[in-house]
């Protein structure tokens, strides 16, 4: 028996081993020159997981202080901005915009369902549109968004992008240079495997013109890109190029973690994640359930399934948890449908992790009478990954 919760939930994940052992170092201050050149080296290092040229900057907090930013940054009261609507974190993505008094030009899909190419395309030649906000892999619902097709239609009629891609970062593929992303905020302790504190946030050259050249001043201070410029000016050759103290020791993580990633390969990162997604999903499959999202439009971080009426979720999560000490998570607190979503991101995506959750997972239901095949989902996700491992053999 486990003493302790393994973290089969949408955030934080499991941190790998070597970057716990990185928060055993000695406390760094966050200024001086042997920190700046940690600090400027881990934003290069954070370049090749956004796959852009353009600048990167790391916030201290959570990912959506990252999401203000660029809502903060990108819009002045009165501009009218597409948000997609189609889970809980879309949705949330939307209030911010209200809150700054800009005017949200809503896009709605039935939860499961993904963005709608054709409708935003349509709302930006109809209407005048100054930023797009998406959410990457909406962890709500298990969608990944086209995140490639939006940016293009953003280049077309010369708007502004911003991605929420927390959930994907280091995950799933993302080409911010290549997709037209203006703003993409990536995150530290979810498919990249390290902790939370410290949020990485890539930045194109519009993003700071555009801030530059407001005609009403940004609000607050820490999320204003030209406080931010203005450190970066003057306080670089000092090593406090940002305009608040950072966590050194999760800066530290956060570089181990891209360290691992990069050691891994971002195209085998992918396809590891890719692969347990699959093995999750035939796995629920094979119990009988309903997997939210269509196959191709399905998350490669998370996996969201329905429960028949006669299940409750809570107590589907609470067995799991309380008897296997795994954590899976709700769906109904975040978008009111009865079901449970299970995160399979950084070190989860991995059978080690993927099949005793789906035995937790089996063994539950059977205890609450719901009736499935012995072993149907350990087996099903078996066969996925015993399909790629005789492929990489045949290579």
């Amino acid at each position: 028996m486990r003493n302790r919760k393994i973290l089969m939930i949408p955030g934080p994940s499991e941190a790998h081993p070597d970057v716990l052992n990185v928060l055993s170092q000695p406390v760094m201050p966050h200024y001086g020159n042997e920190w700046g050149d940690i600090y400027e080296d881990t934003c290069q290092q954070l370049k090749k997981i956004f796959n852009t040229k353009q600048s990167v900057i790391i916030l201290a907090g959570p990912g959506g202080l990252g999401l203000e930013l660029s809502v903060a940054n990108l819009i002045e009261p009165g501009d009218k901005a597409i948000v997609v609507h189609n889970g809980f974190f879309g949705e949330l993505y939307g209030r911010v915009v209200e809150l700054y008094e800009s005017m949200p030009v809503v896009t709605t899909r039935n939860y499961g369902e993904a963005a709608d190419v054709n409708s935003i395309k349509e709302k930006c030649e109809q209407e005048d549109i100054k930023a797009i906000f998406l959410v990457h892999n909406e962890t709500s619902t298990a969608v990944a968004n086209p995140v490639k097709e939006i940016g293009e239609i953003a280049k077309k009629n010369g708007i502004l992008y911003a991605v929420d891609a927390i959930s994907s970062f280091g995950g799933m593929e993302l080409r911010c240079d290549d997709w037209n992303i203006d703003v993409c905020v990536g995150y530290a302790s979810k498919a990249l495997g390290s902790i939370m504190g410290v949020t990485p946030v890539m930045l194109s050259e519009k993003t700071w013109e555009v801030a530059k050249n407001r005609k009403q001043p940004i609000r607050g201070r820490y999320l204003n890109l030209n406080v931010w410029e203005e450190y970066i000016e003057e306080l670089t050759e000092i090593g406090h190029p940002f305009p608040a103290s950072v966590p050194t020791s999760v800066v530290l993580a956060l570089r181990k973690a891209i360290e691992l990633a990069l050691e891994e390969g971002l195209e085998n990162r992918y396809k590891r994640h890719a692969i347990s997604a699959k093995a999750v999903r035939a796995g629920i499959r094979a119990l009988g359930l309903q997997c939210l999202p269509k196959e191709e439009i399905a998350s490669d971080t998370v996996t969201a399934f329905r429960l028949p009426d006669e299940l409750n979720e809570d107590e589907v999560r609470r067995i799991i948890n309380g008897k296997y000490n795994i954590m899976v998570s709700l769906m109904k607190n975040l978008i009111g449908l009865n079901g449970i979503r299970i995160g399979h991101m950084g070190v989860t995506a991995s059978q080690f992790y993927v099949i005793p959750t789906l035995a937790a997972l089996e063994q539950t239901l059977s205890s609450l009478g719901f009736k499935t095949k012995p072993g149907s989902a350990v087996i099903a996700a078996m066969e996925v990954y015993g399909q790629h491992n005789a492929i990489q053999q045949a290579k």
